[in-house]
C-alpha cells in the first residue's frame, strides 16, 4: 500500500508537470537592482551604508556597476531578455543631501532612467528606501525616532512631486522585516547584521525599545507613503517585500501564530529578550554536548520568536497589536510583495541553521527548495484573497546546493506556474539580479554574485557585462510565457 501511494505521488506530480499553464499576456518579467548595489560611491553624499562599511571593515561599493553611467546600457539588455518591468531604487541620500535641500542633478538622472525604462517598453518599479538612508536623518536618530515617519513622509512627497507622473508601481522599504537587524543582536552573533546597530553597552531592554519602535514607525512611514502616493495618482499600485525565510508552511504557519499571540508590550520583550539576551561566550570548541544544546537554542529561539514570523505581512492583515501596527496602518497595500530565495522541506529541519545563516549572508550554504514558494504564494493568497499577488525578488547565486542558475530559475517559476493554475492571482516575477552588483560588504566572488550578467567588479576596469547562461533561460522562459 505504501509503494502504491508513492507511485500516485509521483503519477500527480508528473501530472502537475504536463499541465503547466502558460503565463497571461498581462503577467510582467522583470529584473532588479538597488541603489547602493549599483551606483558608484560619492564621497559627498555618504548614505548609512558606507560609513557602516567603512567602519566595520567590510567590502566598500567603490564605483560598484557604474549604473549612473550605464543605466541605458543595462536597460536595454533587460529589453533584449524580453523584461516587462525594471525595478531600480532612488539613493534618498543623494536626493535629499541635506535636511529640506533637494539635488537637482540627481533627479534628472532618476529622470533619465525612468524614462529609458518607459521608451524601452517596461515598466519601471520604484523602492523608496532600500536598505540606506542619509546620514542626516541617522542624526536625528534615524528609524528609531519619533519624527521618522514626517521625515521620510516629506521625502517621499517630492520624490512623488518630480517623478510620480512616469511610474505607476512603488515600494516604499525593502525588505521592511530585515531592518530590525539594526536595532537588535541575536544572542549568537557578535555584531549588529546591518546598521545603525546600537551603541556598545546596549541593554536587552534598549534593544526591546528600538525593535517595537521601529516596527511601528516602519508601518506609519508606509502609511504615510501610500497616502501621498495615492493623492498624486489612485491608479499607483503601492506594496512592500518582506523577506520570507523558506521554512516548511506548517512551520512558517506556527511561527506566526506565535507572534500574532502577542497582546501587549510584556510580551514584545518576552520575545525580543529570548532574542537578545547575552549567553556567557564558551571556549570549549572540544565539548560537543554544549555545542550541541548552543545549536538546540538557537533553532528554538528561531522559532519560539518573531525573528522567523512574516510579520509585516501580519500586520497589514490586522494580525499584530496595536502597539506594532496601528488600526490605520492595516490593509496599506495595493499589491501583495514577497521575496523569496531559499527554503527547506519537512524533512530538512536538521537545515534551520544554514537557512537562518543564508537569510544573514551565508548563500554558499543556503538550501535549496523552489516548493516553499508555491506554498507562500498560496498562503498569502489566503490571508490577502482580493489582492494581486508580486514576486518581487528571486534569484540565485551562480550555483547553490548543487543547482545552477538556470535550474534555478526554471524550477522557481514552475511554482508560480502552478499557484496560477491553481487560481492564485500572481502578476509578476522580478529576478534579482541584472547584473552584479555590490552585496552589502561581502567580498566579490560567486557565493555573493546573483548577476545574470556577470561583472567582474574588482578587476575589469571596463566593467563589462558578460552574460551568464541564465540570461538565455530566462529570455526563453519570457518568450515562451513560461518554462
Amino acid at each position: 500500500m505504501a509503494i502504491r501511494n508513492l507511485l500516485n505521488r509521483w503519477r500527480l506530480r508528473a501530472n502537475r508537470l504536463s499541465a503547466l499553464p502558460s503565463f497571461p499576456a498581462s503577467f510582467m518579467f522583470g529584473v532588479a537592482t538597488a541603489d547602493h548595489q549599483c551606483e558608484a560611491y560619492d564621497p559627498d553624499v555618504e548614505d548609512i551604508r558606507d560609513v557602516w562599511e567603512r567602519e566595520h571593515n567590510l567590502t566598500r561599493r567603490g564605483q560598484a556597476t557604474d549604473f549612473q553611467h550605464r543605466y541605458k546600457s543595462d536597460v536595454a539588455l533587460a529589453q533584449d531578455m524580453g523584461c516587462h518591468a525594471f525595478r531600480f531604487s532612488i539613493a534618498w541620500s543623494r536626493v535629499e543631501p541635506e535636511p529640506g535641500v533637494y539635488s537637482k542633478a540627481e533627479f534628472e538622472y532618476y529622470r533619465g532612467l525612468i524614462a529609458a525604462i518607459r521608451k524601452a517598453g517596461m515598466e519601471p518599479i520604484v523602492t523608496l528606501h532600500h536598505y540606506t538612508w542619509p546620514l542626516h536623518v541617522q542624526r536625528r536618530g534615524g528609524m528609531a525616532c519619533p519624527e521618522f515617519p514626517a521625515l521620510y513622509g516629506r521625502y517621499v512627497q517630492e520624490v512623488v512631486n518630480r517623478l510620480g507622473a512616469e511610474v505607476r508601481y512603488w515600494i516604499p522599504f525593502n525588505e521592511p522585516n530585515q531592518l530590525v537587524y539594526g536595532y537588535i543582536k541575536p544572542w549568537w552573533v557578535h555584531d549588529y547584521y546591518m546598521p545603525p546597530g546600537l551603541p556598545d553597552g546596549a541593554t536587552s531592554e534598549d534593544q526591546i525599545e528600538a525593535v517595537g519602535t521601529v516596527i511601528r514607525n516602519l508601518f506609519l512611514a508606509h502609511t504615510r507613503a501610500r497616502q501621498v502616493i495615492k493623492r498624486a495618482n489612485p491608479q499607483a499600485q503601492v506594496g512592500c517585500n518582506p523577506l520570507l525565510l523558506g521554512l516548511p508552511i506548517w512551520l512558517q504557519r506556527l511561527v506566526n501564530w506565535n507572534a500574532t499571540r502577542m497582546r501587549s508590550v510584556d510580551h514584545l520583550e518576552a520575545h525580543v529578550r529570548r532574542i537578545a539576551s547575552l549567553r556567557p561566550t564558551r571556549q570549549s570548541p572540544g565539548n560537543f554536548i554544549q555545542r550541541f544544546l548552543d545549536k538546540v537554542s538557537k533553532i528554538y529561539t528561531i522559532l519560539s520568536t518573531m525573528i522567523a514570523s512574516d510579520w509585516w505581512h501580519l500586520g497589514m492583515a490586522g494580525r499584530l497589536p496595536e502597539m506594532l501596527c496601528p488600526p490605520e496602518c492595516v490593509g496599506q497595500q495595493d499589491f501583495v510583495g514577497l521575496d523569496y530565495y531559499w527554503g527547506i522541506h519537512s524533512l530538512q529541519l536538521h537545515r534551520i541553521e544554514a537557512l537562518l545563516e543564508s537569510g544573514l549572508g551565508r548563500f554558499d550554504r543556503a538550501p535549496v527548495w523552489p516548493a516553499a514558494l508555491y506554498d507562500y504564494l498560496k498562503y498569502l493568497a489566503g490571508l490577502f484573497p482580493q489582492l494581486p499577488l508580486m514576486v518581487i525578488e528571486n534569484g540565485c547565486v551562480d550555483e547553490a546546493d548543487g543547482v545552477d542558475r538556470s535550474a534555478y530559475l526554471r524550477k522557481h517559476i514552475e511554482q508560480v506556474q502552478y499557484a496560477l493554475r491553481d487560481g492564485v492571482d500572481v502578476t509578476a516575477y522580478l529576478c534579482w539580479s541584472i547584473t552584479s552588483n555590490r552585496e552589502w560588504g561581502l567580498p566579490f566572488q560567486k557565493y555573493s554574485d546573483f548577476g545574470l550578467y556577470h561583472i567582474e567588479l574588482d578587476t575589469d576596469p571596463a566593467l563589462e557585462r558578460v552574460p551568464t547562461p541564465a540570461v538565455l533561460t530566462y529570455k526563453s522562459i519570457i518568450a515562451n510565457r513560461g518554462t
